[in-house]
């Protein structure tokens, strides 16, 4: 792919990756060695978020020799990059885009990595730092403020215009605003001149949002992985458990291995158990987000633009919830 909107710096992060692949004699350059190479430039903005979250190079070599075994010769010629790690530095540039940025660095390599998801890069990462979203979050705040960042140089535009992209963002919640949560703001945004149009023309906002949810991201140029991960999971109430399903094969492959190493099922006691709070908070704080989507607050009626996004999100997703 062409670097010529990389930075010095990024650039000097894909020759890195290329020398860690040559120092692991590997004959391809993974997403595991994008990660060397980000931690091998110290003074880097990516480089400097990891360390502030605790995971440094050392920490890194480490974690991917436990996945990943190195070779048994030394690569001659060019190295070729996996697929994913392609991918990455594909996302990489798009990333620049999202926050409205006229070059690609290491922070946005560092953020296509967590984005793209499935790599050994990012499944090192995630098992380091959880939830592995802090990264993207450190990442903004380095960029001074991530409200200011992810929502970037936005021309002046008028109040139909902020609560759509306000509405799109909730209908996001937290993943990568795509097209479509754009798309169904649009529609839902009360008085808008779009919305009129779109009626206009005989569009249904609730067959378009039965429609989103019956086509797959996934074929698009949408696509994340952590949505298509979402979209597999399920929470189910059986009697007194609540169970938490999650369905994607990268996780099942994890599970799978994690099982077969612990010759059963993993308890939330003795010396795991810290390792379990996170994800009993986070499963807590979906539930009541949840719970307010379903039973609205008294107190979010209201003409306040906050109050809006909020009854159109209410809108859109409690339907959704029921199915």
């Amino acid at each position: 792919m062409p670097f010529e909107k990389f930075t010095t710096k990024a650039r000097q992060v894909v020759v890195a990756s290329q020398e860690q692949a040559r120092l692991l004699k590997h004959d391809y350059i993974g997403t595991e060695h994008i990660l060397l190479g980000l931690l091998d430039s110290p003074d880097s903005t990516a480089a400097k978020v990891l360390h502030q979250l605790g995971y440094d190079k050392e920490t890194a070599e480490g974690d991917i020799a436990a996945v990943v075994e190195p070779g048994t010769d030394e690569p001659r010629g060019h190295i070729p990059f996996t697929s994913r790690a392609k991918k990455t530095l594909e996302l990489a540039l798009r990333e620049a885009l999202q926050l409205r940025h006229t070059y690609v660095g290491t922070e946005h390599i560092l953020l296509a990595l967590v984005r793209e998801g499935e790599g050994v890069g990012a499944q090192v990462l995630a098992g380091r730092i959880t939830p592995i979203s802090k990264i993207r979050a450190a990442v903004l705040t380095a960029l001074d403020g991530s409200q200011d960042v992810a929502a970037g140089p936005w021309p002046a535009g008028t109040p139909a215009t902020e609560d759509t992209v306000s509405t799109a963002s909730a209908l996001a919640g937290g993943a990568p605003v795509g097209s479509h949560h754009l798309l169904e703001a649009l529609l839902r945004a009360e008085n808008s001149m779009a919305a009129k149009v779109l009626r206009e023309l005989g569009v249904d906002p609730d067959a378009v949002a039965a429609k989103i949810d019956e086509l797959d991201p996934d074929t698009t140029t949408d696509a994340n992985p952590e949505e298509a991960a979402a979209r597999k999971m399920e929470i189910r109430l059986a009697d007194d458990e609540v169970h938490v399903i999650l369905r994607d094969p990268a996780t099942v492959a994890i599970a799978r291995k994690v099982a077969e190493l612990s010759d059963g099922p993993i308890r939330g006691t003795g010396p795991v158990a810290g390792l379990f709070v996170p994800l009993w908070r986070s499963t807590n704080q979906l539930l009541l987000q949840i719970q307010r989507v379903l039973e609205p607050e008294p107190d979010e009626e209201g003409g306040s633009a906050a109050s809006k996004v909020a009854k159109v999100v209410r809108t859109v997703l409690a339907p959704r919830f029921r199915r």
